[in-house]
């Protein structure tokens, strides 16, 4: 029977045009043949296609994270994130760049700012849009009072979003925009003080961070001071900016070249002339002669908006006594920027910085991507209790 059955099935195998590929195939064959001899050739059909689609199935892979597979959806593909906050599609930068960029709305943007243990808060911080597909974020520390750091929260934005107009490298833009500022400072602090009749010109300055992101995915900064600008990407912190101290080679060579003096004060801080603690401000113009400029230092990058979570800029009343990795585990975890930043300020009040403490949080595409991930900030009793470089 079982060689009847095998002679049969190799007969109707030759006239559907087939060969069997094994014996189970020539016996069903065999059995099922007379009814249709198109049978075979739809089952043959049917198991190379499922060994097709099971041989080359992948999982969906973020086009920013090359190398990395992951099962089931990935919401970066598909154009949209799998984040905490409604973000809408960027549809004309998307079909222009050939991925999906999310739009980066201000009302999502969040600021926090407390006086803190100062008589007065002299931190400015300010968000505007200058232009349909131009955002302008930025950080103002003042010092030696709130001038300067007024006069640059209201005048900065108006000389970047004129020079935006004639000039595409929003490098040079800045550049330009600071030196300008601050010269336009200088008059208006000279016929203040002819107005007024004061005996000398008020020494006030301030640090400047400025971020300008256009068409949701350049990200240019520019700044002075040392008021830092920080990028949480893939959960770690990515510094954009670094410190105009005096105890950078480049800026004391700088200061030593035009005759100032680089000393110390009795907490061991270095200082420009024993009083200015930043070699680069806007304003400041009793040391202007001395090396201590106000051009900028800039840097330009692409935001990956599958990996960067948020961008956040402080200053340094937070900076003083919260690590830049420990600012991003603590903001990573948070529902909502509000919320993060918020939870910066209070916290660097509660490590014991007497300062202005001032916080601004951007979220991007991957907001709230890591909040598994966030490592625990841990307390300690010291930071309570530290001495200050204004003790």
């Amino acid at each position: 029977m079982n060689k009847r059955l095998l002679v049969l099935g190799r007969q109707v195998c030759r006239q559907s045009g087939q060969e069997p590929p094994s014996l189970r195939l020539l016996v069903v064959s065999a059995i099922h043949g007379h009814k249709s001899k198109g049978n075979y050739s739809q089952e043959i059909s049917a198991r190379k296609l499922h060994t097709f689609k099971r041989k080359n199935a992948r999982a969906l892979g973020d086009p920013e994270n090359r190398g990395s597979r992951q099962s089931g959806v990935n919401f970066d593909v598909l154009g949209s994130w799998n984040h905490r906050i409604n973000t809408s599609l960027d549809i004309e930068q998307s079909i222009k760049r050939g991925k999906p960029i999310p739009q980066i709305a201000l009302e999502n943007v969040a600021t926090a700012s407390m006086t803190g243990r100062r008589k007065s808060n002299e931190d400015r911080v300010q968000v505007q849009k200058l232009s349909p597909n131009l955002l302008y974020f930025a950080m103002f520390d003042g010092h030696g009072g709130p001038e300067a750091a007024d006069y640059c929260h209201e005048h900065l934005h108006e000389r970047i979003l004129y020079w935006s107009e004639r000039e595409h490298d929003l490098q040079n833009v800045l550049k330009i925009s600071f030196i300008e500022t601050n010269n336009m400072l200088s008059r208006y602090l000279y016929f203040r003080h002819l107005a007024e009749g004061t005996h000398e010109i008020t020494n006030t300055g301030t640090t400047a961070t400025v971020c300008l992101i256009r068409n949701n995915e350049e990200l240019v900064v520019g700044h002075v001071g040392d008021s830092p600008a920080l990028l949480c990407r893939e959960d770690h912190v990515v510094r954009l900016t670094d410190d105009h101290s005096p105890d950078v080679t480049a800026e004391v060579e700088r200061i030593k070249k035009h005759k100032g003096l680089i000393s110390y004060n009795s907490l061991g801080k270095p200082t420009v002339n024993g009083r200015l603690a930043m070699t680069r401000s806007i304003g400041d113009f009793e040391f202007k002669p001395y090396g201590v400029t106000a051009e900028p230092d800039t840097r330009s990058l692409e935001i990956k908006h599958g990996k960067d979570a948020f961008l956040i800029l402080t200053s340094d009343g937070v900076n003083f006594v919260v690590s830049d990795q420990e600012i991003i585990d603590i903001v990573i975890n948070c529902n909502s920027p509000k919320e993060g930043a918020n939870l910066v300020a209070d916290q660097a009040l509660q490590f014991g910085s007497d300062d202005n403490v001032t916080t601004l949080i951007v979220p991007f595409g991957a907001w709230g991507k890591y909040a598994n991930s966030a490592r625990a900030v841990p307390y300690s009793f010291g930071r309570n209790i530290m001495t200050t470089r204004y003790s």
